[in-house]
């Protein structure tokens, strides 16, 4: 199914989570299948935000659960009732987005209670109040942060105090810049990185991660719960089944030639254990990006898996193929791949003109 790429830029607001160490053993190393617990993540019938949500995972329990940071005892005391409420009358059946969900309401009573308002929801979950705390009390977050803010303020207002008080549209905020493609140079130096890393683990899974996301586009949730066995060979070319939720296969996608003996070098490695670190038990939302920032300086990602993404789908579009075969094969809508085109090499005056009398 075809997801828009704004979708998937939007998750990178509250990218930040745990990271899992990740053990020097090479993937080589690793024989058998994968475990069970990987594998009941792997067809998981409901993912939110690249991991899977499991039956344990509970709305009322995230909502108990629910603590914000930096926040003294005394003022969360006045406004913890109110907000926990709030959320619950929202009825959120994902416990990722009620504890999201959480955070941005909590926010938004940490201001009225600061500035002196009422800690009420009726008063404060009004468009007026909602569009007053994301211009007053939110000036220190990126203007997508404030849009994600404010849109999901404006579900959670119209849920709890009356959709009549929303008019169809907020005001618009200017969303995010698209982020930019790698470079040809800049591929060039993602490579030479990961060839020069200190352990012979990192070296081999940044080159095995740089290969499938330059030469299929595929997001980090399918590459995270990608196992070898996924890659294999059809009519001479390698393709890979990339699965979507259920364990079941979402598309077929054929790597570049460029990477194409990269990825099934690995995928042979592996087996039918995970493509991606094949030990690991479970799929958890940041398994690759607290990779990539293990791997990185200072901790700082040398690489994102949607800039290789991106880089792949313009690859395309610069090369000419047909925006129905790379909506197939990126599972993005055409409406959204035709944003990219700005990043796509332009065609010389001649060879347009060529193109459009239609000379062979």
């Amino acid at each position: 199914m075809a997801v828009p790429l704004d979708e998937e830029e939007g998750r990178r607001i509250s990218d930040d989570g745990p990271s899992t160490p990740h053990p020097s053993s090479t993937a080589a190393e690793f024989g058998g299948r994968p475990s069970d617990g990987f594998c009941a993540d792997r067809a998981a019938e409901f993912w939110s935000f690249g991991e899977p949500v499991r039956p344990a995972e509970a709305v009322s329990s995230a909502i108990e659960r629910f603590s914000p940071k930096d926040v003294s005892t005394e003022v969360w005391q006045r406004i913890e009732p109110v907000v926990r409420d709030v959320v619950t009358k929202v009825g959120y059946t994902d416990p990722v987005l009620a504890t999201k969900a959480l955070s941005v309401v909590a926010q938004l009573f940490l201001w009225a209670d600061r500035i002196g308002l009422p800690v009420d929801a009726e008063a404060l979950l009004r468009p007026e109040l909602i569009d007053r705390f994301i211009t007053e009390g939110c000036n220190h977050l990126s203007k997508g942060t404030r849009l994600n803010y404010r849109s999901q303020l404006w579900k959670i207002g119209s849920a709890v105090v009356g959709h009549k008080l929303f008019p169809p549209r907020s005001v618009r905020l200017q969303t995010s810049d698209l982020w930019a493609p790698y470079s040809a140079a800049e591929v060039v130096e993602l490579v030479s990185w990961s060839h020069g890393l200190p352990t012979k683990s990192m070296r081999q899974e940044s080159w095995a991660r740089l290969a499938l996301g330059l030469g299929t586009g595929m997001r980090a949730e399918e590459i995270s719960r990608a196992v070898g066995a996924d890659v294999r060979k059809e009519d001479g070319k390698v393709v890979v089944d990339v699965l979507g939720t259920g364990g079941r296969i979402d598309r077929v996608v054929p790597v570049h030639h460029r990477w194409a003996d990269v990825v099934l070098a690995q995928a042979d490695d592996v087996g039918d254990r995970p493509d991606f670190r094949p030990d690991r038990t479970r799929i958890c939302r940041n398994d690759i990006l607290s990779f990539i920032r293990r791997c990185s300086p200072d901790e700082i990602p040398k690489f994102k898996t949607q800039r290789l993404r991106i880089t792949w789908i313009v690859a395309h579009l610069t090369a000419g193929t047909h925006l129905a075969a790379l909506e197939e094969a990126s599972g993005v809508a055409i409406g959204q791949l035709v944003k990219y085109l700005r990043f796509a090499e332009p065609l010389d005056p001649s060879e347009a003109r060529r193109q459009l009398v239609g000379e062979t």
